[in-house]
């Protein structure tokens, strides 16, 4: 196994258990988090930490049951970068008895200062919210209308 296999091995543990200690001992102190819908910029730091207590909630209420990394394909950038392509399965059951699986596919531009590879960048090829959206695990909100909740 490699130094990257492994780190998203143990990465793979961060997203089943949302462990903030785990989740953040793999990202730079800045990092970015691209998509379909944009670019954010982000910190490792308290608020993180309050992001993935926050996931793991709406995980928890969608139905998450696991998340398992189906295929690493690394290329190497230089001495201390790598990009990795990584293909996800992920499994949530909203419904007993009703599993609904995803693939997901992620680009992670990792550095390596030369003790562990950290996250730089990541980009999400698939616009998750929209694919929970059409599975029917979270509401799609209707643009111009107020939710319920709004009123």
């Amino acid at each position: 196994m490699t130094k990257i296999e492994r780190f998203f091995a143990r990465y793979e543990e961060g997203a089943n258990s949302f462990d903030p200690d785990v989740v953040c001992s793999q990202y730079t102190a800045d990092f970015l988090g691209g998509g379909p819908n944009g670019v954010v910029c982000g910190k490792n730091n308290a608020e993180l930490r309050k992001a993935i207590a926050n996931r793991h909630a709406f995980f928890q209420e969608i139905g998450f049951r696991s998340a398992k990394v189906l295929g690493v394909t690394e290329t190497p950038l230089d001495d201390h970068y790598t990009m990795a392509k990584v293909h996800w399965h992920m499994i949530f059951e909203k419904q007993p008895g009703h599993l609904i699986d995803f693939k997901f596919f992620f680009t992670y531009f990792l550095f390596d200062p030369g003790s562990d590879p950290k996250v730089v960048f990541w980009i999400s090829h698939d616009d998750e919210q929209k694919v929970l959206q059409e599975a029917g695990l979270i509401p799609i909100k209707q643009p111009n209308k107020p939710d319920a909740g709004d009123a």
